[in-house]
Order: C-alpha cells, then structure tokens, then sequence
C-alpha cells in the first residue's frame, strides 16, 4: 500500500505540474493577443510626386523640377504619382497643361506627354503659332541644335540683274532670337541613344501670327539656315531693325567676283639675252 501510495502522489504532481504549465501558457497567449489588438498598426507612409517649383504653362517637365512629399493621410486620390507604384520619371519629359505651383502634386490631367493628342499645342506659349521649315544637316549645325535652343534664322537667295549682267547671290539675318520646339517629330531637348537629331528634316519654331506668315515666305525665296545663339542674351524672336539689317554679298567674300579684279594671263618676252615676264589683264589687246 506505501508503494501505490507514492505512485498515486507522484502521478497528481506530474499532472498538477502539467496543468499548470498550460494554464501559464493560456494566459500568455490570451496576454498577447490582447496587447496585439491594442497596439496601434504600423503607420503606412505615402509619398506623392510634387512640383519642386512654380511650372508656367508650356514648361518641359525636368528632373530638377520634381521631388517627392510625404502625403499626410492614407487617403490618396487615384490621379496621383505614388512612390514606388510608378518610375520616378514618369513625368520627365511632360508639357504642364497649366500654371501648377510649387508643392501641388503632379497628375496625368496636369499635363500632356509626348505622342498624346494636343502636346504641340500645349507646347505653345498663349497667342503664339507653330511653323515648320525643312533642314538638312549643315543648315541645322550638323543636328548640334535641340528643342528649347534659340536660333538667328538666315536667309541665303540669287538676284537676278535687270540689265543682263551676272546674277548677284547674297545672305542675311531675318530674324532673330526665335524659340525650336521640336527638331523632327522630337521636342524633348535630352539627347537619348535613341534620338539623332541631326537626321531631322524639319525644324518647328514657335512664333508669333505675322512671324509664321514671314517664315512661311521665307522658304519660298531662298535657303534658310539656322544660327544658333547663345543662352546667355536669349529673348524674343524679332524682325531685325533697318539699322541691325546685315547683308553679305557675294562679292563681299570672293574677289574672283569684284569688278576691279581681272584674271591674268603670263607672258615671257625676250629681248636679244634679256627675258621679261609680262603680266597680261584679260581683254587686253
């Protein structure tokens, strides 16, 4: 009887032990799923696409002019760039449709993306036209000039003479300090592998009304060449004054072509042991 007594003593402590043990562990879980209900969740950061600076209307959208801004609420509406939901230049490249301010999120209604329908036109300053102009290579500084450059555009045409005489070739700036917004079918001005502007066959400048009739005109006279200027003294495009008027003649870069300059021909004249080398105007008898 002692033994099964110790046995029986033995088995209610093992199981004491054991219920113990769970009801330590029950209460610890139910503790855990307590304080889980009760924690706070982790707050969930949106970061939207903002304008780092004022955009006026027309502005080419850069790198420079974007940055990222945390969104105060979890609320954010569709229209808006999320970090991480889409690249980080998804907007580079981009025409603002309108004026956005600085710190206004970016959206797909706040501008217009290159191959979208109206993007030209959204390029375009208020009351200002596009026109276009062919050019080849050398008349676009061997595809040197992009979207955005300013240019002198300069025309080069032959006059013929009323009297007969020889025709008379002469070049001169028309116009001055003129706006490209587009070499080819590209108006971006970040050169990329993908695009060679020297290839371009036409150049689009925006203009003034009476500046496209001009132009227009302009290619019907002569060739056009573009003049690049420098960013420096950029302004509006404008017809050259009678006093800024510049021509250059034919005449004012080739002597061959002066009319006090005669070609000549050598002539070596022997007199007895004397030799004389005899210049000869041409004409001459």
């Amino acid at each position: 009887m002692g033994l099964r007594r110790i046995i029986v003593l033995l088995v209610a402590v093992v199981a004491a032990g054991a219920t113990a043990m769970y009801a330590r562990s029950w209460i610890q879980g139910q503790q855990s799923t307590i304080a889980a209900v009760a924690a706070p969740a982790p707050e969930q950061i949106y970061e939207v696409l903002v304008a780092d600076a004022n955009l006026a209307a027309g502005t080419f959208i850069k790198p420079q002019h974007l940055r990222w801004q945390r969104w105060p609420t979890d609320d954010v509406p569709d229209t808006y760039v999320l970090k991480g939901a889409r690249p980080n230049d998804a907007m580079v490249g981009a025409v603002v449709r309108r004026g956005i301010s600085e710190g206004t999120p970016i959206t797909d209604g706040s501008v217009v993306k290159p191959g979208d329908r109206g993007f030209l036109a959204a390029v375009l300053a208020p009351g200002m036209r596009a026109v276009s102009v062919p050019i080849n290579a050398i008349s676009s500084n061997s595809g040197l000039i992009f979207p955005g450059d300013r240019v002198d555009l300069i025309l080069t045409q032959t006059l013929s003479a009323a009297d007969g005489a020889n025709a008379r070739r002469v070049s001169e700036t028309v116009l001055r300090d003129v706006r490209i917004i587009a070499m080819g079918v590209e108006t971006s001005d970040v050169a990329g592998e993908d695009k060679n502007y020297e290839k371009a066959k036409t150049a689009t400048f925006e203009v003034e009304p009476s500046v496209a009739e001009k132009i227009t005109l302009l290619t019907e006279l002569g060739k056009l060449s573009l003049s690049l200027r420098s960013l420096a003294n950029a302004g509006p495009e404008a017809t050259p004054s009678d006093e800024e008027q510049s021509y250059t003649w034919d005449l004012d870069v080739s002597r061959a072509l002066r009319s006090d300059y005669r070609l000549t021909s050598r002539l070596l004249v022997l007199r007895g042991s004397n030799a004389e080398d005899v210049q000869l105007q041409q004409g001459a008898n």
